[in-house]
């Protein structure tokens, strides 16, 4: 007859193996967008023509951006979709940490 016990501190042996050489990932959160999910509640999300003439940018920078996370996004299918106020935020946040540099240089 097998042991139950046995059989059950294995089971937590393994498990206690796996999560030291395994240990969960870290998600890394952009520092410039705060998520609060309320801001989720009436977003106008953008296709990827939407934010090439909202941000006037091409293509492929826009892909570039995507690509190295540098701007939020996610897949509704095969279609990238881009949430209008929170690249806005970002954009902002960027761009007046270039006006904050620019006045601490001079």
């Amino acid at each position: 007859m097998l042991n139950i016990r046995y059989f059950s501190s294995l089971y937590s042996l393994e498990k206690e193996i796996m999560k030291k050489e395994n240990p969960p990932k870290k998600v890394v959160q952009n520092p410039h967008v705060e998520f609060d999910a309320r801001l989720l509640e009436n977003e106008t999300w953008l296709t990827t023509e939407d934010v090439i003439e909202h941000l006037n940018v091409s293509r492929s920078t826009l892909y570039r951006l995507r690509k190295k996370h540098n701007i939020p996004s996610f897949k509704l299918g095969n279609i990238p979709m881009y949430p209008k106020h929170l690249l806005n935020k970002l954009f902002m946040h960027k761009a007046l940490g270039n006006v904050s540099k620019k006045v601490n240089s001079e």
